[in-house]
């Protein structure tokens, strides 16, 4: 690759998108204060201005890291681990560069390696060995590198940085990063040698000096299975073994590095060994529940001169700090919960990563709104009550049958628990244990997401899970039916948009939408012949751009900024509001759909891939306009909005953002359509639209159980 294109790879790692997505992750792990004493909740005030300028000394050439905070943490066993803390601005810095960075690099690492990786994992790193063993390979090398990320040389780990990165930029700013000065009781030292531990650009720093020795080791034929700097090598005989700790040494001698011999040995699958918090003891695998203290001959591997055949080591000392050593550094930051609540440190925003690209674009962070308890009209009980979590810091807490909602360690807001449907969990924000334990037990999904609404994931029961529903499932999603499912959904949602823009268009009849009713009409005569879905999603989205541009026509968009739909990101005021929108009702859809046992990433109209709800996709379609749209449409026809209630992005590319009462109105008015009424398409049910979700989802559930011939979507007249 030429200069010209590493530069540009250096132009997204500044980029507002790739730190606005750096952000999340920061925000997602939580964690304390850097030097500058600005905590992540601080920072994401008047955050694009924050990132415009980070961004801005990033390309200008003026950026300089903060000193580090050098901090303490204890481990399970007691001991102590140092970390070095970067502020939040460098850790968003950091880790935009990690995830531009560790694709390119991640291709030449090699297979042995599993820590800080995609699609690696310590289980994985488990069946490697299994796999070795079963082979024969019962001897083992369990190794450990002497102060590994103390150690690191930087002009090795540079020199291995520029086989693959051929910029001066990116290898300066790394450089930055490994020369800050690290700040401990009113003192400064600089670093001259190591990767800080606590630095989200050191998972891939460590794996990039370490693919050197996984190479040699791999050249000599040498079976060994790494995480980060604790590994294993595997061999059929002990003499093997004794060379392959020979080579070890030569090799990370090469590398500035040596073996820790307290608690480097030899030894065997009969004798057993611990590994990544496992116990392998002949065929068996098990976690340890306590301290192995049980004598062995087993001596120190002592380093002779003569002989290159250490005896074995002794055995590990604590079979918890190994298994705590393989925890990313994400999770190593410490949090700094004022509270003194049983279970406040629990981080639920760390559980689930990367699914569902899609949604969620906006800014949702510093508020907190619980849902009104609003009955449906017509009578009943409320159907899907919401509890939403928006205030960063706080803690959701269940003492007794109440919710408590806590924030610096007081109680802000009770809720009975037993009133709540599902929880929506917005950034960095902790849940106890007996909260979740709870909502474990009464089948109450809890959604996780960034404080924009980027999705992560959900915490839910299994005990609805039904295997011969989703057996049926999967199965209609590969035949002739899921075809025809999906033609009535993308026919129903163009009859819908149709709808909304001609009841919109009674009050201002000078305005003409003929001529985009015409194609949309002409789109509905292309159905029928559809072959495929992506047929259908050509149709479909065809007929939206029509669609949006009438809404641009009614609500007066040239004046919002508003020419199109936008996603990625929301460049104005209403594609803000839209993708806000869109997010919430997802989210609720997502809820019914697990509540009556179907798998959400089972579709039939948009296409089946990793990390995606098709499923809620599909179902989204019938209600984005009459519900979502629509409320957008209230709110700017109205005046309920306007544009000061947006921070607009002064930068071409960045989102624009709500501001926190803007938040609140559009909960509040979403919340207000999901419960206002709306006659039921197929049954005649004047119900709310919670209700009318729920009555689709099981009309959709039967016929996939063959109870139902067909699928009639809700159309609104």
């Amino acid at each position: 690759m030429d200069s010209g294109g590493f530069m540009k790879l250096f132009e997204e790692i500044c980029s507002y998108k790739s730190l606005l997505s750096a952000f999340d992750r920061v925000e997602e792990n939580g964690g304390t204060h850097g030097t500058d004493n600005i905590t992540v909740e601080e920072f994401s005030v008047n955050l694009e201005q924050r990132l415009l300028g980070l961004r801005k000394e990033l390309l200008e050439s003026t950026y300089l890291p903060s000193p580090l905070c050098k901090v303490s943490i204890t481990k399970p066993n007691g001991k102590i681990r140092w970390l070095s803390i970067p502020t939040v601005k460098d850790r968003i810095a950091q880790t935009s560069a990690a995830m531009i960075l560790s694709p390119l690099l991640d291709k030449g690492f090699e297979d042995c390696s599993f820590a800080y990786r995609k699609n690696m994992s310590v289980q994985k790193a488990i069946y490697r060995i299994i796999g070795y063993r079963d082979k024969g390979y019962h001897w083992i090398v369990d190794a450990d590198i002497e102060s590994f990320f103390d150690e690191v040389d930087h002009e090795i780990l540079m020199r291995e940085m520029c086989k693959y990165i051929n910029d001066s930029n990116v290898i300066e700013l790394i450089k930055k990063w490994l020369s800050v000065d690290v700040e401990y009781k009113g003192g400064k030292t600089r670093l001259i040698k190591g990767i800080p531990q606590g630095s989200p650009i050191s998972p891939l720093l460590s794996n990039l000096y370490l693919d050197f020795f996984d190479e040699a080791l791999i050249d000599e034929k040498i079976k060994h299975v790494r995480f980060a700097d604790d590994f294993v090598i595997l061999c059929k005989d002990k003499p093997e073994a004794e060379n392959a700790l020979e080579l070890t040494e030569d090799v990370l001698g090469k590398l500035k590095l040596s073996l820790n011999y307290d608690k480097t040995r030899l030894t065997n699958f009969n004798r057993g060994f611990e590994y990544l918090g496992m116990e392998f003891i002949r065929s068996m695998v098990f976690r340890p529940i306590y301290k192995d203290k049980h004598e062995t001959d087993e001596q120190p591997v002592e380093k002779f001169p003569d002989s290159p055949t250490p005896p074995a080591a002794k055995k590990h000392e604590n079979i918890i700090a190994r298994s705590e050593e393989t925890k990313q550094f994400k999770n190593e930051i410490p949090h700094c919960s004022r509270n003194d609540f049983p279970g406040a440190n629990t981080v639920m925003a760390t559980a689930f990563r990367e699914a569902l690209e899609e949604y969620g674009q906006d800014d949702f962070d510093e508020i907190f709104n619980e849902r009104p308890e609003i009955e449906p009209s017509g009578g009943g009980n409320p159907f899907l009550r919401t509890l939403y979590l928006l205030e960063q810091g706080s803690v959701l807490a269940k003492e007794h049958e109440r919710f408590h909602v806590l924030k610096d360690g007081k109680i802000v807001r009770e809720i009975p628990a037993l009133k709540i449907d599902q929880i929506m969990v917005f950034g960095n924000i902790q849940i106890t244990t007996q909260a979740m334990k709870f909502c474990l037990e009464e089948d109450i999904p809890i959604i996780l997401l960034s404080s924009r609404g980027k999705y992560f994931g959900a915490v839910e029961s299994f005990k609805k899970t039904r295997v011969v529903l989703h057996k049926k499932q999967f199965e209609m999603a590969g035949d002739k039916k899921a075809l025809e499912i999906g033609k009535a959904i993308v026919r129903t949602k163009i009859n819908n948009s149709k709808v909304v823009i001609q009841r919109y268009n009674r009050k201002r009849k000078h305005l003409s939408f003929s001529h985009d009713i015409e194609i949309m009409n002409i789109l509905l005569n292309k159905i029928p012949q559809a072959c495929s879905q992506e047929e259908l999603m050509g149709i479909e989205g065809a007929a939206s751009v029509r669609y949006f541009s009438s809404m641009r026509a009614l609500i007066n968009g040239e004046e919002w900024g508003f020419n199109k739909r936008e996603k990625r990101p929301p460049p104005d005021p209403i594609n803000s509001l839209l993708s806000f929108g869109y997010t919430m009702l997802f989210y609720n859809i997502y809820a019914v759909v697990r509540m009556h046992g179907l798998h959400p990433y089972i579709g039939f109209l948009h296409s089946i891939r990793d990390g995606h709800p098709s499923l809620v996709s599909d179902i989204l379609e019938e209600f984005r306009a009459p519900i979502i749209d629509s409320t957008v449409m209230n709110l700017i026809v109205r005046g309920s909005l306007k544009k000061e209630d947006f921070i607009i992005a002064a930068d071409n590319g960045a989102p624009c953002l709500l501001k926190n009462d803007t938040r609140k109105v559009f909960i509040r008015a979403f919340e207000n359509k999901m419960n206002s009424t709306v006659i039921h398409t197929s049954t005649g049910y004047k119900v709310d639209y919670r209700r009318c979700i729920d009555l689709q989802i099981q009309a959709l559930k039967k016929v996939i159980d063959g109870k139902l011939t067909g699928y009639e979507p809700m159309a609104i007249k």
